[in-house]
């Protein structure tokens, strides 16, 4: 039975999911938290304001060297991922050294640059975080490529709670912010002490160019990708700080709203992520495999998501509060985007390196997000934001599946069950028409 539970539980793919689901979890208690301890809107905002830009120049960094790692290291032989294991610490402590550094520095230059606002309160505090937590996000994907889904799941369990305990305990024990962010910093030094330990254990130390080249020749489109992508969701909040003269209360507003469901969000990403390599290693197997799991997707977050949609109206403001009313619809139409999210085109094309082409679509994807929300948001305020971000998401997976399909002759019908994403989708549409008088 124990064996069972184990083989149940702690599949790869299922741990990396829950790994992904407990830090989105954190993220959206937080977040709820926050507004339940006293702190007014514009802190509020501040706080979001550094995670978006944390976000920004942090993101594609990770994204695209951790999709390139995997999609490579299956491919070396023992001593080689042994040495790749080192290699790739040293370069993520480099890279968070040097962001961390870099945007305290730059300071009076890339702040206003980026968010509208000559001063942040804890700015220095966040990226010194920043710069200390950056390697940690190697920990996860090297336990998926290692085979070690319980310590993957273990991982986020002792992640995950502490982060929200960081953030939350200071100012509902009536300390200032400030506490809130040294907490983070403390974490941060923790996980990173724990990832060097398994670096440690596990990796051969030899220094190779190399495979720093080999990895950066993958990884450079992809990263190129991610930066792309991150821009588009960053730009949203970008568009929104300018628009509104670094109006902390309006930033707030929007960031409420314009979040996915972090259930989606945490096992879609999981999903694609854990495929990979094995797009990589078995093409055949690997579509199938993609075609049931997210088969179970659809039939767990497409229900949650229509019955968020139907009754967001009353909940937004109950389990924020009455402050974020606004932020309703925004939130309303970002629930729509997981009718392209639950379409995994993009992980089969990462796993067969064709990753040029993902990197050309996404900059068309950019390129109409940014056209699209300048338009709306005078249109329409906030909302605009969010269905210029909407339509060019869409986009963007119908371009990728289109690829897919000309390049390798593998149609959507091979990954994805079209009969119950078809059903869903329609029945997401209805439920958001049928919203959209009351919050539109």
């Amino acid at each position: 039975m124990i064996r069972w539970l184990r083989s149940f539980l702690f599949t790869n793919v299922k741990a990396l999911q829950a790994y992904h689901l407990m830090r989105q979890g954190a993220a959206l208690l937080i977040a709820v938290l926050l507004t339940k301890t006293g702190l007014d809107t514009g802190r509020i905002g501040t706080y979001e304001m550094l995670l978006y830009l944390g976000g920004l120049v942090s993101s594609f960094w990770i994204q695209g060297l951790v999709q390139a790692l995997l999609s490579e290291y299956p491919r070396l032989p023992g001593p080689e991922q042994r040495q790749f294991v080192v290699n790739a610490y040293g370069l993520f402590l480099f890279l968070g050294l040097l962001i961390g550094c870099g945007m305290i520095l730059a300071k009076p230059i890339v702040l206003p640059l980026l968010s509208g606002q000559a001063q942040l309160d804890y700015y220095e505090l966040f990226f010194i975080y920043v710069a200390i937590n950056f390697p940690a996000f190697l920990l996860e994907n090297l336990f998926l490529l290692w085979q070690r889904p319980q310590q993957n799941f273990l991982f986020g369990m002792l992640s995950s709670l502490p982060m929200v305990i960081a953030v939350i305990a200071p100012p509902f024990l009536g300390f200032d912010f400030a506490y809130s962010f040294y907490g983070l910093i403390a974490l941060a030094a923790l996980r990173h002490l724990y990832l060097l330990y398994h670096v440690w254990q596990n990796g051969l130390w030899e220094f190779r160019l190399d495979l720093l080249l080999r990895w950066a020749r993958i990884a450079f489109p992809l990263i190129l990708y991610a930066l792309l992508g991150g821009l588009n969701q960053s730009f949203d909040s970008w568009l929104v700080g300018q628009y509104y003269d670094g109006n902390e209360t309006q930033f707030a507003i929007f960031r409420y709203g314009a979040r996915e469901l972090p259930l989606v969000m945490a096992l879609a990403a999981a999903l694609g992520t854990a495929m990979v390599p094995r797009v990589a290693d078995q093409l055949d197997i690997a579509l199938g495999e993609i075609r049931s799991k997210s088969l179970k997707l659809f039939h767990f977050l497409f229900p949650l998501s229509i019955g968020l949609m139907l009754t967001s109206q009353w909940l937004f403001p109950l389990v924020f509060n009455t402050d974020f009313e606004e932020s309703v619809a925004i939130f309303n139409v970002f629930l729509l985007v997981i009718i392209s999210r639950l379409i995994f085109s993009r992980t089969v094309l990462v796993g067969l390196q064709d990753n040029r082409i993902v990197l050309f679509i996404s900059l068309i994807e950019l390129v109409t997000n940014v056209l699209l929300s300048w338009w709306l948001i005078r249109a329409m305020g906030l909302i605009g934001v969010a269905w210029g971000t909407l339509l060019s998401i869409s986009l963007e997976k119908i371009m990728l599946c289109l690829r897919l399909y000309w390049r390798f002759g593998i149609g959507w019908r091979q990954y994805t069950d079209l009969r119950w994403w078809w059903l869903y989708s329609v029945l997401l549409v209805v439920a958001f028409a049928i919203q959209f008088p009351a919050t539109g």
